[in-house]
């Protein structure tokens, strides 16, 4: 049985956006490596190479939950201070993740100092700690702004992996007859009580991490843009005018408040940025292609109009070697958080 394309490995999924994106190099005349210029304002416009907090610190910092840089050199000692220190001023839980980031992996929740000090000896290369919000409502909105004309291109709201108790079987059995579990599931699963059997009919949420590849399911709800929810939206990308292209990912207390445009930003994602509102199960794949190559038209045409911009970008080489390497330190903290190395 063919898997459902929301399953499949990334790579096979978008290998054919990457010939959509040659093409369009070729249609615009612009290289490969201009597409960064689409938010020359950024690292390589943000496709994994850089900081993620050095992203965040582009923009205006009202959007954005408290953050801070716990920094590779720094010793176990110094990391697990640092960690304490940011949870007592802003209070408990805290967001570890990447500085690197991507998918949702080597994140984990800190609810303590006891916390702290067994994930800190785990951390690999630069890390963030983050304030964490009980706000559970989230989304990713895309967004473009082409000859000056911003506009919020698909929204995608994150439903997270639920499972109803029989009143037989504990959690983790539940958990893994979900048809979105896989083994990443560990790194949320490790901070429940798995052994609990819950109640017939009692509902459980598993997980906080908002990706598609550790669970979360993702609908087209474009039909969630109002009037403010789209002034915000452009309030914060106005505040960083070398932004053009990329996909904002907010939490917000419930629907209502999304729709007044009150919410918080979790992080900014560039030119690597997928449209994950293609990923609703209703989509057929051929509607799924339609919006991923709308999107490479976009990004196209949005890097020709800003490609005299100043950039220092690296050869096709070093960027290949760079995101490979940090592909891999993600691989390797998300298993050492998981207790597997």
């Amino acid at each position: 049985m063919i898997k459902k394309f929301e399953f499949w490995h990334p790579r096979v999924f978008e290998l054919p956006y990457y010939g959509c994106l040659a093409v369009q190099c070729l249609l615009n005349r612009i290289t490969p490596r201009t597409l960064a210029k689409a938010n020359y304002a950024l690292d390589h416009g943000e496709i994994g190479l850089g900081s993620k907090l050095a992203t965040q610190h582009q923009f205006d910092p009202s959007f954005f939950l408290p953050s801070d840089l716990i920094l590779e050199q720094w010793n176990t000692t110094q990391k697990q201070k640092f960690i304490e220190q940011f949870g007592q001023q802003h209070g408990w839980p805290l967001i570890l993740k990447s500085n690197v980031g991507s998918v949702g992996k080597g994140i984990v929740r800190v609810f303590n100092a006891d916390d702290a000090a067994r994930h800190a000896p785990r951390l690999l290369g630069d890390y963030i700690v983050q304030k964490f919000t009980p706000w559970s409502f989230e989304c990713g909105i895309f967004y473009v702004r082409q000859n000056g004309v911003p506009k919020i291109t698909g929204i995608n709201r994150k439903h997270f992996p639920t499972v109803t108790g029989n009143g037989e079987d504990d959690l983790l059995t539940l958990a893994q007859r979900h048809y979105r579990y896989t083994e990443h599931w560990d790194s949320f699963l490790q901070e429940l009580d798995t052994a609990v059997v819950l109640a017939k009919g009692e509902q459980k949420r598993l997980s906080f991490i908002g990706s598609h590849t550790l669970g979360c399911k993702f609908t087209d709800d474009m039909h969630l843009l109002t009037p403010q929810l789209a002034a915000k939206i452009f309030e914060l990308c106005d505040s960083q005018p070398g932004f053009n292209f990329g996909r904002v990912d907010i939490k917000a207390e419930d629907q209502a408040a999304l729709q007044r445009g009150e919410f918080v930003v979790i992080e900014v994602n560039g030119v690597a940025s997928l449209p994950t509102h293609m990923f609703d199960p209703a989509h057929s794949i051929w509607k799924a292609y339609k919006i991923f190559f709308e999107h490479g038209r976009y990004l196209a045409r949005i890097a020709r109009e800003h490609r005299h911009q100043p950039m220092e970008l690296a050869s096709y080489r070093e960027v290949v070697r760079r995101v490979g390497e940090s592909q891999a330190l993600l691989n390797k903290v998300h298993q050492r958080l998981m207790g597997r190395g």
